[in-house]
C-alpha cells in the first residue's frame, strides 16, 4: 500500500503537480463571485481539450472518433443542464463578465484531474493496458467528457453573454 502511494506521487513529471497547483488556484478562486475578461473563459476548455486528444494522436479510427464526439456532446449536455440557471453580468463594452461565486468549478477540475490521474497511473504502472480496447475507450470517454463539460459551460457563458444587456462593471467594480 505505501509502496503504491509512493509510485502515484513519485511517477508523475513534475508540471503535472504545477498543473494540478494552477488548476486548484482557479477551481478557488471560482467560490467567490468575479469580473473575469471574456477570454479568460476559454482558458479551462483549450487545457481538457489537451487532455482529451492526448492519446488519441497516433490511434484515430472511425470508432475512437465516434466515442471522443460523442462523449464532448454528453459532457456539452451535462454541462447545459447543470450550469443553465447560471447568472452572469455582461459588460459588452469591455469585454467582461461578473459570474456568481461557484464550487463546482473546483469539483469539475479535481474530478477531471483524477480520473486523467488514475488513467495515467494505470498506463505507466502497464502500458499494455492501452491495447485493451475497453480500457483505452473508457479512458478517451473520460478525459473528453471532462472536456465537453467545461466546452459546453464557456459555450453557455458565451451564449449568455451575447444575451444579456450590457452593464458597466468596471463602474460598478469602482463604485
Amino acid at each position: 500500500m505505501l509502496d503504491t502511494l509512493l509510485q502515484i506521487f513519485k511517477g508523475p513529471p513534475l508540471w503535472v503537480w504545477f498543473l494540478l497547483a494552477y488548476l486548484i488556484f482557479i477551481g478557488i478562486k471560482a467560490f467567490k463571485p468575479s469580473v473575469i475578461s471574456l477570454k479568460k473563459i476559454f482558458i479551462l476548455p483549450v487545457v481538457f481539450l489537451f487532455f482529451s486528444l492526448q492519446r488519441l494522436v497516433g490511434n484515430i479510427n472511425f470508432f475512437t472518433s465516434l466515442v471522443w464526439i460523442t462523449s464532448t456532446i454528453i459532457g456539452v449536455f451535462l454541462s447545459v443542464v447543470i450550469f443553465s440557471k447560471t447568472q452572469i453580468i455582461a459588460d459588452k463594452k469591455n469585454n467582461l463578465l461578473k459570474l456568481p461565486g461557484t464550487y463546482s468549478t473546483l469539483f469539475l477540475i479535481l474530478i477531471s484531474f483524477s480520473i486523467k490521474f488514475y488513467f495515467g497511473f494505470q498506463i505507466g504502472k502497464d502500458p499494455s493496458v492501452l491495447k485493451d480496447s475497453t480500457f483505452f475507450y473508457r479512458y478517451i470517454m473520460a478525459a473528453t467528457l471532462s472536456f465537453g463539460m467545461f466546452l459546453g459551460r464557456t459555450f453557455l457563458y458565451f451564449y449568455k453573454f451575447k444575451k444579456a444587456e450590457s452593464t458597466d462593471l468596471l463602474k460598478m467594480e469602482s463604485s
